[in-house]
């Protein structure tokens, strides 16, 4: 079957793997190298995959795109975690008059999968599609907490802490002590970190072996999310974290048991 086989289709989906999987982006060398490919095919692989969006260039290093994100968002939309999440999001919301959110692990950021705004929204909430940086969002602790506790001064996220207000942590030593607080309360909280007057709240949502496999969020102005309601609002996001798990993978939890 080899002989059907477009050598230079699937170079171009080798070539979407490894910049994906980077997560900070490979350079034209970098892809030439990896895939032994001549440097003007890889080019011309490049630029066709640029121009339809499934890539950009950003300096000398391509990245994903918008189009490749599409993508994946739109397998997300039939994955039985996004599906099974989005009722106990309208939930959250309905319960909390926050707007509530499902996020995904990546290396580079926390990938925003699906989003339930309240009934009065302030519009700063992230859109699905959305990376938010790892360092000063909720969910982005919650990830760099129980999933890459131990990879912090190699990941790619966090090779560039920029200081989005004057709340962020942009210190390494500084975040490993806010991490070990996440680890030791079960959530993250973005006080105005990433956006000025905005609070974020999320906690981590595992599988049935125990991994952090995504995570739930609200997002509120902080004169509504204010530091009186914390107690209340945690304890709904933990709720809801609890009732996706149980409605993903309680099977799997019920065999674990037996």
């Amino acid at each position: 079957m080899t002989s059907y086989l477009i050598p230079n289709l699937a170079n171009a989906c080798r070539m979407m793997e490894l910049v994906a999987a980077s997560g900070s982006g490979l350079t034209l060398s970098q892809l030439e190298q990896q895939l032994a490919v001549p440097r003007t095919s890889a080019f011309r692989i490049l630029q066709t995959l640029c121009q339809q969006q499934m890539l950009y260039k950003e300096g000398k290093k391509y990245r994903v795109g918008s189009s490749l994100y599409k993508m994946g968002l739109d397998l997300l939309q039939h994955h039985h975690l996004h599906q099974l999440a989005v009722p106990v999001l309208h939930k959250l919301t309905i319960s909390t008059g926050l707007t509530s959110h499902l996020a995904l692990p990546r290396p580079d950021g926390a990938l925003i999968a699906e989003v339930c705004d309240s009934p009065n929204p302030s519009h700063l909430a992230a859109r699905p599609g959305f990376l938010a940086d790892l360092h000063c969002s909720a969910g982005g602790k919650v990830f760099l907490a129980f999933n890459y506790f131990d990879q912090l001064a190699t990941l790619p996220g966090l090779q560039h802490m920029s200081a989005r207000t004057p709340q962020s942590i942009t210190d390494l030593a500084r975040l490993r002590v806010e991490l070990h607080s996440v680890l030791g309360r079960g959530y993250a909280l973005d006080d105005q970190e990433y956006q000025a007057n905005i609070r974020c709240i999320a906690v981590p949502i595992r599988n049935a072996q125990g991994t952090v496999v995504a995570a739930v969020g609200v997002t509120g102005l902080s004169s509504i999310l204010c530091k009186q309601r914390l107690p209340l609002v945690v304890a709904a996001v933990k709720q809801a974290a609890i009732d996706i798990s149980l409605a993903c993978y309680r099977p799997a939890l019920l065999a674990n048991d037996k």
